[in-house]
């Protein structure tokens, strides 16, 4: 009887990674990409699930719907943006699911302008963290916080809003978050 219970607790452990979408066997929430993977981050880096009905737009939702104009919500994310003046400017990255640039926050990397490394910036909670730590300092309410990216100031995640908050009432209680 206890061989049975052990072989069938060990057979879910083994299983449960194939039938919870968005985990990897062994994988660190860092190497985790998808909506899925976004909330997480969002809550792991201090995100309120949604303030949409107090008219604020610092939450998770527009976290997650930022991410996923941005990236799609994928952790290795990076996109090169060519030099404004060849001549002279280095071209910059923006890295990350949240697509943070590190030209324009080089203290977010660590180093000096025109450096990019791979230390951190691929790593899902760290940039929802970064990217909690650069909304809030841009101005948190009402959406002046985001407006450091351009997918909030074109209005792109706005397709994404609905995808965003179906997913974090979804993962939001999850007892592994």
């Amino acid at each position: 009887m206890h061989r049975v219970r052990i072989t069938l607790v060990g057979l879910a452990a083994a299983l449960a990674p194939l039938v919870m979408p968005g985990h990897a066997a062994g994988a660190a929430l860092g190497e985790q990409d998808g909506i899925d993977a976004c909330v997480m981050g969002t809550k792991l880096a201090g995100f309120a699930k949604d303030r949409s009905g107090e008219h604020r737009t610092d939450d998770a939702v527009h976290a997650v719907a930022l991410a996923m104009a941005e990236s799609g919500c994928r952790h290795l994310a990076a996109h090169q943006n060519p030099p404004a003046n060849p001549d002279t400017d280095f071209a910059t990255w923006d890295l990350g699911a949240w697509q943070i640039n590190d030209r324009w926050h080089p203290e977010v990397y660590d180093h000096d302008e025109g450096v990019v490394t791979d230390e951190n910036w691929q790593d899902m909670a760290w940039s929802a963290r970064e990217a909690y730590a650069l909304a809030n300092e841009h101005g948190g309410r009402g959406g002046r916080g985001w407006s450091a990216w351009s997918t909030w100031r074109a209005g792109t995640y706005k397709q994404f809003l609905k995808q965003a908050r179906e997913a974090v009432y979804r993962n939001w209680s999850r007892a592994d978050l």
